[in-house]
């Protein structure tokens, strides 16, 4: 399968290695967030009050600042260079090798076992070698095999994919699997 990366691709990547790599900075974000608001709204009369609202509503919009910022230099310094890089990525039985394309130059491939973190969100399935570099594998290139391609990953892997969704799908997905269990006695 052939991929080729591109602003927005890098963003999705950067923000998804964000949400699986950070947990504790956007609880700690989440946290402090929340304290500001709070009192900011106890301590309403105060002029600093409207600081801390502020600053909390601020701490809970920008989540993927940093991610995104990343990512934007990251594409600044390819377009740079002469554009995004192409990939081919060969899926074998215990591994992964990635291609650089065109002079087909073999990446280190990536051992199934050692994935670091396995994401997805609506367009795209990201696999981690650590938490500074991963692949991205565009759900359109898998066509009908993305439940195959999941499966596949998520058995070799040993690791389940995290999915970056909304409270209704999540509402969803959750109620579709209370239909399929079996009744209790």
């Amino acid at each position: 399968m052939e991929t080729r990366h591109s602003e927005e691709s890098l963003e999705a990547l950067s923000r998804m290695q964000y949400d699986l790599f950070c947990q504790k900075n956007r609880l700690a974000r989440s946290i402090i967030s929340v304290v500001c608001v709070l009192l900011g709204v106890v301590y309403y009369t105060s002029w600093w009050a409207l600081l801390l609202i502020a600053y909390g509503c601020y701490l809970t919009t920008s989540t993927y600042s940093s991610a995104n910022r990343t990512a934007h230099k990251l594409a600044a310094q390819m377009r740079a260079a002469g554009g995004f890089p192409r990939s081919r990525y060969v899926f074998e039985k215990k591994q992964m090798r990635v291609f650089s394309l065109p002079d087909e130059e073999e990446l280190t491939p990536l051992a199934y076992e050692a994935v670091a973190g396995l994401g997805e969100d609506r367009d795209a399935f990201y696999l981690f070698r650590d938490s500074y570099g991963g692949y991205r594998v565009p759900k359109s290139a898998l066509g009908d095999r993305e439940e195959a391609f999941r499966d596949m990953i998520e058995a070799r892997a040993g690791r389940r994919f995290a999915r970056r969704r909304t409270p209704f799908n999540q509402l969803r997905d959750w109620m579709k699997r209370k239909e399929n269990e079996p009744e209790h006695l």
